[in-house]
């Protein structure tokens, strides 16, 4: 259990030190701040600054052509004082197929009106 969070807390500092490589210069922050965006991989946007992990659903098959389902889960959000980070299921190894769920916020999940972040 005490490994579980720890690994869990050391993701949330990754995930807190990538958001804050993810803002926009300064010159296109005016630009952006009204219009939501996606900077990388897991990561959703409502504004310069202003940015949130995604939470994903995973089911994982034994076979490439995904016909044989061995096993799955979801990311939970997590949020930490003032971080907000997700938190991933163990899941067996074999072929990920991984679907966006919503963006882990601070008011809680959220589905943005425009949903279609990369996978």
């Amino acid at each position: 259990m005490l490994k579980n969070i720890l690994a869990a807390t050391a993701a949330g500092l990754i995930m807190a030190a990538s958001l804050g490589a993810a803002a926009p210069p300064p010159a296109a922050a005016a630009a952006a701040s009204v219009q939501q965006y996606y900077p990388g991989p897991g990561v959703y946007c409502f504004g310069p600054n202003q940015c949130f992990p995604i939470a994903y659903s995973y089911e994982v098959y034994s076979d490439a052509e995904h016909t044989n389902y061995i096993g799955g889960g979801y990311d939970t959000c997590v949020q930490s004082g003032s971080m907000i980070y997700v938190s991933s299921p163990n899941l067996p190894s074999g072929y990920e197929v991984k679907t966006p769920m919503y963006v882990c916020t601070e008011m809680g999940p959220f589905e943005p009106g425009d949903w279609n972040p990369p996978a």
